[in-house]
C-alpha cells in the first residue's frame, strides 16, 4: 500500500467524549505498514479487535507480496479462484486506467519492482526502465464476466494505489453492518466520512501543504446524515529519494517510466475512497489540465491540483474543480499560503 497522502485530521473533542446520547470512540492500530484510526460516534463501542482484524484480511487480498495471496499467485502465472472483493477492485482499478488512457495502471509492477521504493528506492538503468514498460499496459488484460483474469506471461498486477482505499471501504461496510451511521476512517491519510461528528456537525480535514508539513492550505468540512464521503491525497513529498542534486518520488508515470512531473499533490473527493485512491494518482500524472478534465467529468468526484510552474522558481499553480467545497475566499487563502513559501527552499 503505497501510496502516501497529504491529509492532516484535526480533531476538537476528547480522546472520548460522554454525550447523554452517544460518545465517540477512538481507536488508532498498526495496519497497512501505516496507522489506521477510526473514530465512532454510538451508544456503544465497537469492538475493535474484529474491525482490525478484517481490515488486515482484506488487505491480504490486494497484497501482491504476500506468500499464497490470491494475487501473488496470479502474478505468478497460476489461475487461483480470486475473492470476489479482489475481483471487484480489480474490475475498479481497470475502469479508472481505461477513463484516465492509462495514467493510473493497475500492470504497473514491473515498473514499481525497478524503482525499489519498499526499501528506500534507487533510480534505475534507462535499459531496464524501457523494457519494464514494455510490460506495462491496461489493455492487455482481460477480466471476463466470471472474473477469470488473463494477463500476459511475466506481467504483474500492483494495487498499491487503490488497495488502501479498497480498505477503507471495506471497513465502512463492517461498521455500517454493525448498525453505526457516523463515524471516520483514516488509513495513513486515505479518509472515508460517514454521517456526523457525534451525529450533529461536519467532519473537519484538513489538507497539507505539499512544502511545509506543519502547514495547511485548506480545511474540508464533510459529511451528512446518510451520507459518506471520501478524501484522498497524493502527493510528491514524503517518500522520495534524492540522487545526483534530484528528488525522485515514488508516483510513477507509466507512460515513460519515471516519476510523474506534472502535479505535486492532488486532493480527490469521491463517494468511495477505492475510487478516491485511484483517481488521485490518475490526476497526478495527467497533470492539471487533463486531470480535472478527467475529474470534471466524472459524477460525484471534486478534485484540487497543485503543481510547480517555471522549473526551479517555486512558484505553485492551484487549480480545483468547479465545485470543490472551499469557497472563493478559502481558496484565494490556499493560494496566498502557497506564495509564502515560494523562493523558500522546500521541505
Amino acid at each position: 500500500m503505497r501510496k502516501i497522502k497529504g491529509l492532516l485530521l484535526f480533531f476538537t473533542l476528547p480522546f472520548f467524549l460522554i454525550s447523554c446520547r452517544a460518545s465517540l470512540y477512538k481507536e488508532t492500530r498498526p495496519s497497512m505498514s501505516t496507522l489506521v484510526a477510526v473514530l465512532v460516534s454510538g451508544v456503544a463501542e465497537p469492538d475493535w479487535q474484529e474491525l482490525y482484524s478484517r481490515a488486515e484480511k482484506e488487505a491480504a487480498l490486494f497484497d501482491h507480496r504476500l506468500p499464497g495471496s490470491p494475487l501473488k499467485e496470479l502474478n505468478e502465472g497460476r489461475s487461483p479462484e480470486l475473492p470476489v472483493k479482489l475481483i471487484k477492485v480489480l474490475r475498479l482499478a481497470m475502469e479508472i486506467a481505461e477513463k484516465s488512457g492509462g495514467a493510473f495502471d493497475p500492470t504497473i509492477l514491473p515498473l514499481i519492482s525497478l524503482w525499489n521504493f519498499d526499501s528506500g528506492g534507487e533510480l534505475p538503468d534507462k535499459e531496464n526502465i524501457l523494457a519494464a514498460r514494455n510490460m506495462v499496459d491496461y489493455r492487455r488484460v482481460k477480466i471476463d464476466a466470471q472474473g477469470v483474469v488473463e494477463l500476459p506471461p511475466g506481467w504483474g498486477f500492483d494495487l498499491g494505489g487503490i488497495a488502501k482505499g479498497a480498505v477503507v471501504d471495506q471497513i465502512a461496510d463492517y461498521l455500517n453492518e454493525e448498525g453505526y451511521e457516523n463515524f471516520l476512517i483514516d488509513a495513513g491519510g486515505d479518509i472515508l466520512v460517514s454521517g456526523l461528528k457525534r451525529g450533529k456537525e461536519p467532519w473537519s480535514i484538513g489538507i497539507r501543504h505539499p512544502r511545509s508539513k506543519d502547514k495547511l492550505i485548506g480545511l474540508l468540512h464533510l459529511g451528512g446524515a446518510g451520507e459518506s464521503r471520501a478524501v484522498v491525497t497524493s502527493g510528491d513529498y514524503e517518500r522520495y529519494f534524492e540522487y545526483g542534486g534530484k528528488r525522485y518520488h515514488h508516483i510513477l508515470d507509466p507512460s515513460s517510466g519515471y516519476p510523474a512531473d506534472n502535479s505535486i499533490a492532488v486532493t480527490v473527493i469521491a463517494p468511495t475512497c477505492s475510487r478516491a485512491d485511484g483517481l488521485a494518482t490518475a490526476a497526478f500524472v495527467l497533470g492539471p489540465d487533463q486531470g480535472l478534465e478527467l475529474l470534471e467529468e466524472l459524477p460525484g468526484v471534486e478534485g484540487m491540483i497543485i503543481a510547480e510552474g517555471i522549473s526551479g522558481s517555486r512558484e505553485y499553480l492551484l487549480r480545483t474543480t468547479s465545485a470543490f467545497p472551499l469557497t472563493a475566499e478559502e481558496l484565494k487563502l490556499a493560494a496566498e499560503e502557497l506564495r509564502s513559501l515560494e523562493g523558500e527552499e522546500a521541505d
